[in-house]
């Protein structure tokens, strides 16, 4: 055999060893990565988003309310329930790409989830943000309504105690109050 040939052989042979230990340790930092966003999945999926859907939805919301409610908790159902679980196959076949020393491949699903994981947090923040407000609101308005159902058993006292100063006003003024008691009674039940 020729020098050169040797020479040729162990070149060879050097870089398939490098190629080897080069593949080797993009695998381990993809593997790295992908645990790392598994672990990302797994912090946002367990957020006590839920908890914070249920106590709001244990409010008494009306209107304007009850419909942003819904449009936030179809929202999160729709993350829970989809988003998720599109996360976590897009991990499983990027893990497969990896283990099959499809780098690229594997590089391009590793962005996708970061992506994807980046919108569901985005989209968690602004959840939560919003059931936050509309507790906040309903608390506000229920001390309203306290308070416009405290003046009104005022306004119920004082005409019960002072019958004669309403004069002939009375039986209108009395069918009044009890229009907006049943309206309170609609509103507060």
């Amino acid at each position: 055999m020729s020098n050169g040939l040797i020479v040729l052989i162990i070149v060879i042979a050097v870089l398939l060893i490098v190629a080897y230990i080069a593949a080797v340790l993009l695998r381990k930092r993809n593997d790295a990565l992908l645990a790392k966003l598994e672990e990302h999945k797994e912090e946002l999926y367990n957020l006590p988003v839920n908890d914070e859907v249920e106590a709001v939805k244990n409010m008494h919301l009306i209107g304007q309310s009850q419909v942003a409610f819904r449009e936030w908790n179809q929202k999160w159902v729709d993350l829970s329930l989809n988003s998720f679980a599109d996360i976590e196959n897009n991990l499983f076949e990027t893990e497969g790409h990896n283990n099959s020393f499809r780098f690229l491949k594997a590089k391009h699903g590793i962005d996708k989830i970061e992506s994807q994981i980046d919108l569901i947090e985005e989209d968690i923040t602004a959840i939560r943000n919003a059931l936050a407000e509309l507790e906040k609101q309903e608390s506000k308005n229920s001390g309203r309504v306290l308070h416009t159902l405290e003046l009104f058993e005022k306004l119920q006292v004082s005409v019960a105690n002072d019958t004669e100063g309403y004069g002939s006003a009375l039986p209108e003024i009395e069918k009044q109050l009890e229009k907006i008691q049943s309206e309170f009674s609609h509103f507060v039940t």
